[in-house]
Parts: structure tokens; sequence; C-alpha cells
């Protein structure tokens, strides 16, 4: 990544609020894989764009993250909230989904050039490149909502 996705993370969360518009109170319930609904892909959702802001705040503040972390972790994160994810209201996982998007976002424009560089050079794109999980997050429950 040469530059920090602005314009992208901006059209993805646009994207997201137009579908969280769009859909009826049934809708979140509708399966996207046989564990997962489109509320629970919501809510997985929210749960690393918060986890991006967070840790782009704390390398803002000098705190900086393990430099590595094993193949599995996030994996192993999916698999330990699920049930909490599953257990949310289907609107209540959109708004904290769409809640999650604007702060994540907010921060990440806030990122001073030396914090971006630092985060670029620890190979920690998916902090600032939140449109991408965003995208395929959404194709999924519109693949699921057909």
């Amino acid at each position: 990544m040469e530059r920090v996705p602005l314009d992208e993370n901006a059209a993805a969360r646009q994207r997201l609020t137009t579908l969280i518009d769009s859909l009826a109170d049934d809708d979140f319930d509708r399966p996207v894989t046989p564990s997962w609904t489109v509320a629970t892909v919501l809510a997985q959702l929210a749960f690393w764009d918060r986890w991006a802001q967070t840790l782009v705040h704390r390398w803002r503040s000098g705190e900086l993250p393990p430099p590595t972390v094993p193949p599995w972790y996030d994996d192993a994160l999916n698999h330990t909230l699920l049930p909490t994810w599953q257990a949310l209201p289907g609107r209540q996982a959109a708004l904290i989904a769409q809640a999650a998007a604007e702060a994540a976002d907010r921060e990440i424009e806030k990122a001073e050039t030396p914090v971006l560089a630092g985060i670029l050079a620890a190979d920690q794109s998916n902090l600032l490149d939140r449109a991408t999980p965003r995208n395929d997050a959404l194709d999924r429950i519109e693949h699921a909502l057909r």
C-alpha cells in the first residue's frame, strides 16, 4: 500500500450505511454461512473496525502493538467472539457496525505521517485499509440476500 485509502474507506462506509438502510428486520437473520447470519457478519465487521481504531489510537499515543502475532490469532478471536456476535439483535449489530466504521475512519484520518509510516513499515496496513474487509463482508451479505 503506497497511500492510506481514505476515499476507499469512506466509500465502503457509505456502502455499509446504504446496505443497512435497505435491510428489513428479517434480513438480519438471513444465513450467510451455516453459523453466520447477516447480523453476525455486521457484528464481526464492527469488532475489526473497533480493533483498527484502537490500535491506530495506540500507535498515535506512542504505544506500539506487539510486532507479530501468530497466523491463527484472528481466527481465534473470531471463534471466541462468535457466540457474543450471534446474541446481538440484528438492528443493534448494524448500528454498532456503522458507529465502528465511522470511529475507525476518524482515527485513521487523524493519524500523522510518521504514525502512518510506522504502521505501514510494520506490515499492519490492514489497520488503515478498512475498505477491503468492509467490501468483502458486504459482498458476502449481498450474495446471501439474493
